[in-house]
């Protein structure tokens, strides 16, 4: 009877390890090697971790072989239940790879063939790092097999370059419970979650800080395609539908090119239906200036050659860029983007390249900003970066900010059928 028991209590444990579920960190035999099911020159195995530090302490993790096979030659876990993307739209996952810049292809497979993927790049060699995939848009209840191809692309040869290391799977919500984007994009609302998605090789794009002022930082490296960009956002797209019609077709960005003196650099707009991606539309402009902002305006009546035209019934609600459009990067180039708006220009600074006659200093500003160019009839409005109107008055030539918080702030001068909006940053 007593050895019963105890036969019982190890059915018993073996069956609670048998339950593969997220988060997956190969402790405890939570993944045993039989496990992972392997396919087309991929080897899949558990082992223990060739370098534990900070970056990863576990013990154990989960390694893939590439020898020969094909090209998306790897290994997938099966999950005893199926992924719920109404909250955790992201997967995140722990990787040891011998070359940085390696595509990592991460794959969800379901029921009836049912099946989708997105692409992150190794940053680090020899070293853990933590990459994301966002499955934002993807439908709950769908998925439950996580399919890993490591170096896709290419075929592996089982030596150490084709040997990659990975732990900790698990997916999160990157918005912490911020709002959805919208426009106007800008960067700056404490409230909103910001974010942006490189595809074919573009990047790493970051939102950075300077000056107070946030902006989206591009980097187009030199294995990206030649129609690499970034897409505003997440797989979602907007918060509303972008407000086309067929006589407002046009939007605005602010774009600065960093590290070199060309000018004439095309730089391709495209918006979309976020779940209708043959839903969209492009157009094309060139830069005008280098080592300095400006507002690039995009008209989507005037498509890019060789793309569809304009169709207003589109529900549009995800807009891309493309720096150098038709030109492979160079890993030196830096481009900047900001105030992604509708309709109207987001104006520039004192400082920066605008056509209007008004200016405003100084910016940041730590009290008063004053108005130049005004004539004494345009409205003046202050609104915060949530659009509530905190300040109006006529003609007004200096503006008291001095009891305002530190952050963006957004003035703007009316007079007939024209306006011009100021962003402003209040230190």
């Amino acid at each position: 009877m007593k050895n019963f028991i105890s036969l019982l209590i190890l059915f018993c444990v073996a069956s609670i390890n048998a339950q593969i579920l997220l988060p997956v960190d190969f402790e405890n035999d939570q993944v045993l090697i039989e496990d992972i099911v392997n396919f087309d020159g991929g080897t899949g195995s558990v082992v223990s971790n060739p370098q534990i530090d900070d970056n990863n302490p576990s013990e154990q993790v989960g390694v893939i072989t590439r020898e020969g096979g094909e090209i998306w030659a790897g290994s997938y876990i099966e999950l005893d239940n199926y992924l719920d993307f109404s909250t955790n739209t992201h997967i995140s996952m722990s990787v040891y790879t011998p070359i940085s810049g390696l595509t990592v292809k991460f794959k969800l497979e379901g029921d009836n063939g049912a099946q989708t993927e997105r692409d992150a790049y190794s940053t680090q060699s020899n070293d853990w790092e933590t990459l994301t995939w966002s499955f934002a848009g993807e439908p709950s209840n769908t998925y439950n097999k996580l399919v890993l191809m490591f170096d896709f692309g290419n075929v592996g040869d089982g030596g150490e370059n084709s040997t990659f290391y990975f732990d900790n799977i698990n997916s999160f919500d990157p918005s912490g419970g911020l709002n959805q984007i919208d426009l106007p994009v800008t960067f700056e609302d404490p409230e909103v979650y910001y974010t942006v998605i490189d595809f074919e090789g573009n990047g790493p794009s970051t939102i950075v800080e300077e000056g107070g002022n946030h902006y989206v930082q591009v980097i187009k490296n030199d294995e990206s395609g030649t129609s690499a960009g970034v897409t505003i956002g997440t797989e979602e797209g907007f918060a509303t539908n972008i407000p086309v019609t067929s006589s407002d077709t046009k939007m605005y960005a602010h774009v600065y090119v960093e590290g070199t003196t060309q000018i004439g650099i095309p730089v391709r707009f495209k918006i979309e239906n976020s779940n209708d991606p043959t839903q969209s539309v492009e157009t094309e402009v060139f830069t005008s200036v280098a080592g300095e902002w400006e507002v690039l305006e995009f008209d989507f009546s005037n498509e890019a050659s060789g793309t569809a035209a304009l169709n207003t019934s589109y529900p549009f609600n995800m807009a891309s860029i493309f720096f150098n459009f038709g030109t492979t990067g160079d890993n030196e180039t830096i481009y900047r983007l900001d105030n992604i708006s509708f309709g109207s220009p987001i104006s520039l600074s004192i400082n920066d390249n605008i056509s209007t006659s008004y200016r405003l200093y100084p910016n940041p500003v730590v009290d008063k900003i004053n108005i130049i160019g005004i004539d004494g009839t345009e409205r003046v409005t202050v609104t915060d970066i949530l659009g509530k109107e905190l300040f109006k008055g006529l003609g007004i030539q200096e503006i008291n900010l001095s009891n305002y918080g530190k952050g963006s702030y957004f003035i703007t001068l009316s007079k007939e059928n024209k306006s011009h909006t100021f962003k402003i940053i209040k230190k």
